[in-house]
């Protein structure tokens, strides 16, 4: 019996291996990316999170490990190509500033204090411009622009998985609190649901797959994202929802209206197989405050953080040193001295006149950008990118009026 070889031509084995190379980099790019965007959380006793198997110092985060490892593998893909080039981002200015203006900050708040050190506040909005650079740097070729979409969903799968493994399976107390409890936790899960419903409404190939997983766990996203009680995001998917009819094309708004009904109805029955007592408490606190605590804390509070930024209008409460609270606050509160539940107010508290214009100059730029995107688009998956988008953001804006946006590894 013979045997028949085929002979490459000269070079065409290093190609191949070259090829390989870059194929493997870029997964391991997708990966670190994916870890980033969901793990770490307030809620322990889950298998699906690194730091359960290795242990971490308290002050560094899985994310900020995460993002020390695409850092390293992004300056080895560069060594690779020799191209060294940073290329320049649209929200290069803003970032900029934001960090410029939190960096004066620290260093007057070390000056105060005559003290310099690691502070907490590094893992929130100071590390923002970082991470955001990093990212856009390491995923600047065309083909990552489908791919980094299909990370975020495929990171809310994640999320909910590890939010329900908590719910059966975790004996921490806090967890009664809500099985995930971070900010971004619960800004993943709200825009996970409102990824859900334009999935239904996409009929393309690209992100067939996509689908059918969101549809395959839309039951443990349901039962993570009640579980979670965070009211800030249930308020905002509902106005997402509700805001979709003016955004949607007229031909999707009655398939629209049929959709956000079942799913309205399918949260009702998670409810009630599940706390139906708590959620309704927890809900009621939107309405009326002063009957649960995390809800009537953030009113006495917000007096405390207007004073402070009248009293520091130019360069804000210096990074490193807590706000002072000149109206009364009761001790057995659980409210934070280093920012406040009003992103918004956040940055000139934080970082004065400087920072509230980088914070307004970037979301400018984030509605430019989202809206050019979607008026451009010509496909299925620019409808389903565009509009989730412009969603996106509708929650970020809506929940930065009663949450730390700007923190929890947002």
């Amino acid at each position: 019996m013979s045997e028949s070889v085929t002979i490459l031509p000269a070079g065409r084995i290093p190609a191949i291996r070259h090829e390989r190379i870059f194929f493997t980099i870029r997964m391991v790019k997708y990966v670190l990316c994916w870890l980033m965007l969901w793990q770490e959380g307030m809620v322990g006793g889950s298998l699906l999170q690194i730091r359960t198997y290795i242990m971490f110092p308290n002050y560094i985060t899985t994310v900020e490990i995460a993002g020390a490892l695409l850092f390293l593998t992004m300056l080895i893909e560069h060594s690779l190509t020799r191209d060294f080039t940073v290329r320049r981002s649209y929200f290069s200015g803003p970032l900029i500033l934001i960090a410029l203006s939190f960096f004066i900050s620290w260093c007057l708040g070390s000056f105060m204090k005559q003290h310099v050190a690691f502070i907490l506040e590094f893992h929130e909005a100071f590390e923002l411009p970082f991470f955001f650079l990093l990212i856009s740097q390491a995923f600047r070729d065309e083909q990552d622009r489908e791919a980094l979409w299909k990370i975020l969903f495929f990171a809310i799968i994640a999320k909910a998985c590890d939010g329900t493994y908590i719910y059966f399976f975790s004996t921490r107390p806090e967890r009664y609190w809500g099985v995930v409890q971070s900010w971004r936790d619960g800004y993943l899960l709200g825009i996970g649901c409102i990824g859900f419903l334009l999935l239904l409404q996409y009929h393309g190939k690209a992100l067939k797959q996509v689908k059918w997983w969101m549809l395959a766990t839309s039951p443990i996203l349901a039962l993570t994202f009640v579980m979670s009680f965070r009211r800030t995001f249930f308020v905002g998917t509902f106005l997402c929802m509700m805001v979709m009819f003016f955004t949607l094309p007229r031909d999707k708004r009655k398939l629209h209206f049929v959709l956000v009904v079942c799913l309205i109805l399918g949260f009702l029955l998670t409810v009630l197989l599940t706390n139906p007592i708590e959620f309704a408490t927890r809900l009621t606190g939107i309405v009326a405050p002063e009957n649960e605590g995390s809800a009537y804390i953030r009113l006495m509070e917000l007096p405390n953080v207007l004073e402070n930024i009248r009293r520091n209008p130019i360069f804000g409460v210096p990074v490193g040193t807590t706000w002072t609270a000149y109206y009364r606050m009761p001790r057995s509160a659980v409210y934070t001295t280093l920012g406040t539940h009003n992103a918004y107010l956040y940055w000139p508290l934080r970082a004065g006149i400087a920072g509230a214009i980088a914070f307004v100059w970037l979301v400018c730029k984030f509605w430019k950008t989202a809206l050019i995107n979607y008026r451009l688009r010509r496909s299925e998956e620019d409808f389903l990118v565009g509009q989730w988008g412009i969603q996106i953001l509708v929650m970020y804006q809506i929940a930065c009026f009663f949450g730390l946006m700007y923190g929890d590894m947002m």
